[in-house]
């Protein structure tokens, strides 16, 4: 048998394919495919007759995330940081702050003009206040460069008390490790001159230690306290 010989299959007469209109593919096909339905000539009606349909899916862009940078060890991020203009550092600019702090606590702890308080009903509203506008001193620290800087306090973060001095210089002081002293009026009575602060009033003295104070003002105001010994420095 010869292998290459032609093969006995006639000539087929090629004609062009024609597709008549009066049974179009789509429509047939949908309804095949739909069969199982009740009723699929109202389908083909309702979803796919006269209308767009995308037979593929489109391409879509993928969104390009931003790199993240290897901050080396030891380097805090400076976006976003609390800062003051140099020349705004004046203390004159921040005693009407601590005139507000000064009435603040004169509505929470209940001043009046007769009598003061007792340490015993401020200890627990004292834990829970906020310390923005006050003044405070430094104690005692490990740090003896920060014992007597004194000064309003315009900026409380987790770890640090932010305060301007009257030599018109801001000092940031770490909680860690230090104890401050925290005046508070003794009595609801209006200072004697718009320059003047708690320094020339009659005031109360409380402690304050910065290792159980290292949270932020919103976190220690819903804070419960435990009663805990404190190791002097």
């Amino acid at each position: 048998m010869d292998v290459y010989a032609s093969s006995p299959v006639p000539s087929i007469q090629k004609e062009r394919l024609k597709f008549s209109s009066k049974a179009p593919f789509v429509p047939d096909f949908v309804k095949s495919s739909v069969s199982q339905s009740s009723n699929p000539q109202e389908i083909y009606a309702s979803r796919v007759h006269g209308k767009k349909l995308l037979l593929d899916n489109p391409v879509r862009k993928r969104e390009k995330k931003p790199k993240k940078r290897n901050i080396p060890h030891g380097i805090a991020r400076t976006n976003g940081s609390w800062s003051l203009d140099p020349s705004q550092a004046i203390f004159e600019l921040f005693v009407p702050l601590h005139h507000l702090w000064m009435g603040y606590m004169s509505e929470l702890l209940a001043l009046n003009t007769t009598e003061p308080p007792s340490s015993t009903s401020i200890h627990p509203k004292l834990l829970k206040a906020d310390f923005s506008g006050s003044f405070i001193s430094v104690q005692k620290s490990k740090n003896p460069s920060l014992v007597a800087l004194q000064g309003i306090i315009i900026h409380e973060s987790e770890n640090t008390f932010v305060i301007i001095t009257k030599a018109n210089t801001t000092k940031v002081l770490p909680k860690q490790n230090t104890i401050f002293t925290l005046r508070v009026p003794a009595f609801s009575t209006s200072l004697p001159s718009a320059s003047s602060t708690i320094l020339e009033i009659p005031h109360l003295v409380f402690a304050l230690y910065g290792n159980q104070f290292r949270f932020h003002a919103s976190e220690r105001a819903g804070r419960k306290f435990k009663h805990k010994e404190s190791i002097e420095l």
